[in-house]
């Protein structure tokens, strides 16, 4: 009778914990256990504002100005909002980011605003992929500028967008560029067995319309 109990009892033990991690998410009930969640927060974010700073906000919570570099925060899909610091009011829109963040992995935002909603800059971050050889890592580049022309240590690839895109794990040069528009080159680091996810933004160059009047 002993034994039947004890076996009931671990059956309805293992339904109720299945059931749980059918159910809950187990990711964030582990990472509010101290000392184990270290290693879920083990993530970082760089923020960086070209030619100017910004504040920083994350999921509605003020963070600072830029640059800034932000290492307690689990991993998870976050918003990311920058209000560019000026005198001037409202000549910057605020500008809003989606942005994934992986543990063990450094996500990093460089943006310039620009009036007029304009960006220049890039947003990167992993996200893990599975069986893939080893030393292999993947790419993917998109870019506000459609038929920018992307380019790795200056041979060219395609023209955006590029999905996962196979590449050996090691440092390269990435460069996406279109005709009128400023060129973006960044250094990015392939991991293995990650996806490096790589949006890109463009100023446009500013045309001079010069006119000559024959006297």
């Amino acid at each position: 009778m002993k034994k039947f109990k004890s076996v009931l009892i671990i059956t309805l033990s293992i339904i109720a914990l299945s059931i749980l991690i059918y159910f809950l998410p187990i990711d964030g009930l582990i990472s509010r256990i101290p000392f184990i969640n270290r290693f879920y927060s083990n993530t970082i974010l760089e923020v960086v504002s070209i030619n100017g700073k910004a504040k920083v906000s994350i999921d509605g919570e003020e963070y600072g100005d830029t640059p800034l570099t932000i290492s307690d925060l689990n991993q998870g899909n976050y918003t990311i909002q920058l209000e560019r610091i000026s005198d001037t009011q409202n000549f910057y829109n605020k500008q809003t980011f989606n942005i994934k963040l992986t543990k063990n992995t450094t996500s990093r935002i460089e943006i310039e605003i620009g009036p007029a909603g304009i960006l220049h800059g890039s947003i990167l971050y992993y996200t893990p992929q599975n069986n893939y050889e080893k030393d292999i890592g993947t790419l993917s580049v998109l870019c506000d500028v459609e038929e920018s022309k992307i380019y790795i240590d200056d041979e060219y690839v395609k023209q955006v967008p590029l999905i996962a895109h196979e590449l050996s794990a090691k440092e390269y040069n990435l460069e996406v560029s279109i005709n009128n528009y400023e060129s973006l080159e960044i250094p990015i680091l392939i991991e293995n067995g990650y996806l490096l996810n790589v949006k890109a933004y463009l100023f446009p160059i500013p045309v001079n319309f010069n006119s000559s009047t024959d006297e």
